[in-house]
């Protein structure tokens, strides 16, 4: 049931995508981020948390309905139209900030979620044939904490990625991106 929820939003949101083309002035206002206390950040980090699982689930049941690629076919970029570049938008308006606000990454209680966000944003882009900003998120998330032992041993819900630690799930995505 839930499974058939989620694919019927995603379906909406590729329905819905499918109708204009990706074009950044159409675009909404990115959030304001510095009027927040760490509670509200926290709220906002778990809402972006959930919208991303949500668009991972969609990307993988829409993989698993599109017919295979050929091998000399560029993988769509966001000039196109489609559900990736929902997802890149997405990210871009809406993770992004909470990414780069220098408070939710200082704060004892946000840090982890910013880093557990940073990385499923990168999976997400990743699953949705946005490789490039893949690398980008994941080259961010290495430059603030792949030395931070504490977040990458931090355990992970394994129904948010299929990993233990955002360590491991790092290292995957890490394979993946240079194959």
């Amino acid at each position: 049931m839930k499974k058939t929820i989620l694919l019927m939003v995603g379906l909406g949101l590729l329905l819905l995508s499918g109708c204009c083309v990706c074009n950044r002035a159409d675009w909404p206002e990115q959030p304001v981020l510095d009027h927040m206390n760490t509670v509200q950040k926290t709220q906002y980090l778990a809402n972006a948390k959930q919208t991303l699982i949500n668009f991972r689930t969609t990307a993988v049941d829409l993989q698993g309905h599109q017919p295979p690629r050929q091998a000399d076919e560029e993988p769509a970029d966001c000039q196109r139209e489609g559900f990736h570049c929902e997802v890149a938008r997405y990210v871009e308006v809406y993770v992004m900030p909470i990414l780069n606000d220098a408070e939710a990454l200082h704060n004892l209680e946000t840090r982890l979620e910013v880093a557990k966000v940073n990385l499923l944003s990168a999976y997400v882009l990743y699953e949705t044939d946005n490789s490039g900003q893949a690398r980008s998120l994941l080259k961010l998330y290495d430059k603030r904490y792949r030395k931070d032992v504490s977040i990458e041993t931090a355990m992970v819900d394994s129904r948010d990625m299929e990993f233990a630690t955002l360590g491991a799930a790092a290292r995957n995505l890490r394979s993946k991106l240079t194959n």
